[in-house]
């Protein structure tokens, strides 16, 4: 996936970091993270709450496009 120059502007704009990795030689702006409920128990639990996910298959995967450190 790659964002276009003014999603990557609207990102910057509210103080988002655009991720920007290679993959199979080609730019991206996306990361997959992965949770389990039998390894990452509170964070598999937060993530299915939050984003309303009925977390039956014991895992979850969020594509990622900005992150933020506050």
């Amino acid at each position: 996936m790659k964002l276009t120059e003014d999603q990557k502007e609207e990102l910057h704009k509210y103080g988002w970091d655009v991720i920007t990795n290679m993959v199979d030689n080609e730019e991206q702006n996306c990361g997959w993270v992965n949770f389990t409920a039998e390894d990452d128990g509170h964070v598999f639990s937060e993530v299915v709450k939050s984003f309303g996910l009925t977390g039956d298959s014991g895992s979850v995967s969020l594509l990622v496009i900005g992150t933020s450190d506050e």
